[in-house]
């Protein structure tokens, strides 16, 4: 076009030349006026109070809680599907049934308490399947052995021990309710575990080494508060080994922990100020270890039944 009028001579009654001096991308006037300007306005607009981050946050959760209904003669926190769908989720609380919203899942009702209402027992012989998604502590395994005792209960889903399920991400609730067991099947004994007696829970322990509590009497440890302490203890960067009889073998820096762990083949228990890798959990299950407490794992590392591993 710009060849194409530069071929004009003549303009009206006159006699004209035209010559192109510039080709300017309006667009990118427009986005640099638009770039100036939010710059001023956000100058002058107190930030103070939310980040963008917080104000989704806030528009998320405003939407959501505005699909919770109540539910039954309890006015129990529900989902909007909870009358339409076939199946059923049976959580513990408000908080719950919302970050199950937040996923999309909107057939769930809330439990409120250890004590279970008459109406979800009910509901339960109404609904298939009927699944509950209990936290990983001790409230989440009172809550279940209730429901197993007078409602009918499908599958079970807990979340990952010490953790609860309104604070989990959506990955995580997604595994969870993936790894449900079937009561039917009988697969239901490693979430139905012992509660803790009385004398457990006045032992001095963080709720951390309360799980870990749990996991070493499971593993029939003899001295559990032996390692308790050692990972309690652990120096930054460092990892202890330790036999069957919990003599302790080594302590060395996570950075020499492979070389060193595939001389002590009698290595049963470790405790370590580190990730857990795939290389290294590799040399583990060769070395045929128990039980490992870290700091955290690989991502998308799975971890085999056969070993126990505690995050800290």
């Amino acid at each position: 076009m710009a060849a194409t009028v530069e071929t004009v001579s003549r303009v009206g009654p006159c006699e004209a030349k035209i010559k192109l001096i510039e080709i300017s991308d309006v667009r990118e006037t427009k986005r640099k006026k638009i770039i100036e300007r939010a710059a001023e306005l956000l100058k002058e607009w107190d930030q103070s109070s939310l980040d963008a981050s917080e104000i989704e946050e806030q528009i998320d959760t405003d939407i959501k809680l505005g699909e919770i209904v109540t539910w039954g003669p309890e006015n129990l926190p529900a989902g909007p599907d909870i009358d339409e769908r076939e199946d059923l989720i049976i959580v513990e609380g408000r908080a719950d049934v919302l970050n199950l919203l937040r996923i999309g899942i909107k057939n769930t009702v809330a439990v409120q308490g250890t004590s279970v209402p008459k109406s979800i027992i009910d509901l339960t012989k109404e609904k298939s399947p009927v699944t509950f998604f209990g936290d990983g502590d001790r409230g989440g395994t009172l809550i279940l052995k209730e429901l197993l005792q007078v409602a009918d209960i499908g599958y079970v889903a807990r979340a990952p021990e010490g953790y609860e399920v309104e604070e989990l991400t959506r990955k995580q609730m997604i595994k969870s309710l993936q790894n449900k067991r079937a009561v039917k099947e009988g697969g239901v004994e490693e979430f139905v575990e012992e509660i803790p007696s009385e004398e457990d829970e006045k032992e001095d322990y963080s709720e951390k080494e309360k799980i870990l509590s749990r996991f070493l009497k499971k593993l029939k440890v003899k001295n559990k508060d032996l390692i308790i302490d050692k990972v309690r203890n652990i120096g930054i960067g460092q990892a202890i080994a330790l036999d069957d009889d919990l003599e302790q073998l080594f302590e060395i820096s996570v950075g020499n922990l492979y070389e060193k762990l595939d001389k002590y083949k009698e290595s049963s228990y470790l405790i370590m100020d580190g990730i857990l890798t795939s290389r290294l959990l590799s040399l583990l299950l060769k070395l045929n270890l128990k039980f490992v407490a870290c700091k955290n794992r690989e991502e998308d590392l799975k971890i085999p039944d056969k070993i126990t591993v505690f995050y800290f």
